[in-house]
């Protein structure tokens, strides 16, 4: 089911249809169906019982979301990463999503994922769709295993930050932009496209923030709205 959502955004902002010069995606619970890697990773590797609890210790305010990404990473020490990447490649994507990147990809529109999720996930998905731009947070790997250690690169609030770096980057203005995703932090995105998609949200701020909402997680349903706000070409 596809609804619109225009509370909070003026309707009509991506008319009449202008070119579009980026397209920027969260990953988790918006290209693939799980909503968070951390834990995803968690639960494959038998962890998810002590990452529990420095999840609560977080969300109590007890720590800061660097001192829980270090604690989380520190819980996978010394596990191989070709076995984090054979988990990663289990996650489904969500339907449509071949088809959504083959129309941008047809017409040579620079895309991006901005994913507070972790790097070697990412790149698997980025190899896949041919996407060219992204930032995550990075395992740190040494022969082959990794650390235990984490370098944050996006947090919870930056994801806004570095697409307005890219933005300014591709000399794309807001209107000439997509915004794709599922969650709180996906709204500072949202402030910065044409049009912004809100994807199985789980939460009504992301839904209000949105231009469109995809609540059954098709993502073909993005397709012909593609066609309509931008000039692109027809979506078969």
């Amino acid at each position: 089911m596809t609804s619109g959502r225009p509370a909070g955004r003026p309707p009509g902002r991506a008319h009449p249809r202008r070119t579009l010069r980026l397209a920027v995606f969260d990953l988790d619970g918006t290209l693939k169906v799980p909503f968070s890697p951390w834990r995803y990773l968690h639960e494959a590797l038998g962890v998810e019982h002590l990452a529990a609890v420095y999840r609560a210790r977080f969300f109590a305010g007890d720590i800061d979301y660097w001192e829980w990404a270090r604690l989380d990473a520190a819980l996978w020490k010394g596990v191989e990463l070709a076995r984090v990447e054979d988990i990663f490649r289990g996650s489904p994507y969500r339907p449509g999503v071949d088809e959504i990147f083959a129309l941008l990809n047809r017409h040579r529109v620079p895309t991006a994922i901005i994913s507070s999720g972790l790097d070697v996930h990412v790149r698997q998905v980025a190899g896949d769709l041919g996407v060219e731009h992204t930032l995550s947070n990075e395992l740190v790997v040494r022969e082959g295993r990794l650390t235990g250690q984490v370098l944050v690169k996006v947090t919870e609030d930056s994801k806004g930050g570095a697409m307005a770096g890219l933005r300014q980057e591709l000399g794309a203005r807001p209107e000439e932009c997509l915004a794709v995703g599922d969650g709180t932090a996906d709204v500072d995105l949202f402030a910065q496209a044409g049009l912004a998609i809100a994807v199985c949200p789980r939460d009504d701020r992301v839904r209000q923030a949105a231009d469109v909402t995809i609540e059954d997680g098709d993502l073909r349903a993005i397709l012909p709205l593609l066609c309509k706000h931008f000039a692109l070409g027809a979506a078969s």
